[in-house]
């Protein structure tokens, strides 16, 4: 074994950053403050919010966590925290246009929320959806079925996190034949959660299975690892590849 095959090889980067404000939208993050994992208080919800404008967004679409036993929010005060979040926003000088949706995790409340319409959607009729990072849980795809009968366009938060599924891909190709969509985080291809998520995100880039891409900001250290994503050649190819609808939303 020679002396330099004991390292492994630097990944090239780009010359230049990749400019995210092709995308115009954001779908996916976590700002309303302390209602979730995400900013604690409207003076980090302001700063993040700050951040991602600087990153060239136009438009946030933010999605606080919705998870029976841990993130109960109630979706019918997100409208109003919304809307409390775009007046200090403004007040700040931010001219971000800013709705909220949520990110909801398929669970064994599911059935009962779908009875009562507990979803909240955006732009119309889209519903981003999450798994648990464990395993799949049972009775997947009654769950997506009933959700699309009642008319709910479904958006699959993260996949390449689904670990579970990197030895069984056929499964994500299953999904998208039921005509679920991915959303794949833009950090994700910069490492931060690891090389086999990152390896997994590039899989499904070659695949031509993203449609979306989201930063999924909690906080600063996110926006850091978006910055560090932005020289990454994959993230480019996607971007330019035509697949990425974000500018839609």
């Amino acid at each position: 074994m020679g002396l330099f095959s004991l390292f492994p090889k630097r990944e090239k980067k780009l010359k230049e950053a990749v400019d995210l404000s092709v995308l115009h939208t954001d779908i996916h993050s976590h700002l309303i403050p302390g209602i979730d994992d995400g900013a604690h208080n409207m003076e980090t919800s302001i700063e993040l919010l700050r951040e991602l404008e600087s990153l060239g967004y136009k438009k946030i679409i933010t999605t606080p966590h919705v998870k029976a036993e841990v993130f109960p929010n109630d979706i019918n005060e997100l409208d109003n925290l919304c809307e409390q979040l775009r007046h200090e926003a403004k007040m700040a000088g931010i001219d971000l246009s800013i709705e909220v949706g949520a990110e909801h995790l398929i669970s064994d409340d599911f059935h009962d929320r779908l009875k009562q319409r507990q979803f909240k959607t955006f732009c119309g009729n889209y519903l981003l959806i999450e798994l648990p990072f464990c395993a799949p849980p049972m009775g997947l795809n009654e769950y997506l079925f009933e959700l699309q009968l009642a008319g709910y366009r479904l958006i699959l938060a993260h996949p390449e996190r689904y670990l579970f599924w990197v030895k069984d891909f056929e499964k994500f190709e299953e999904l998208q034949d039921r005509g679920v969509m991915f959303q794949i985080n833009i950090m994700s291809l910069g490492g931060y959660f690891g090389e086999e998520v990152k390896r997994l995100a590039e899989r499904l880039v070659e695949k031509d299975m993203v449609e979306l891409l989201g930063t999924d900001t909690h906080g600063q250290r996110h926006i850091e690892a978006v910055r560090n994503t932005l020289y990454n050649p994959v993230l480019d190819k996607l971007i330019k590849s035509g697949n990425i609808i974000n500018r839609r939303f």
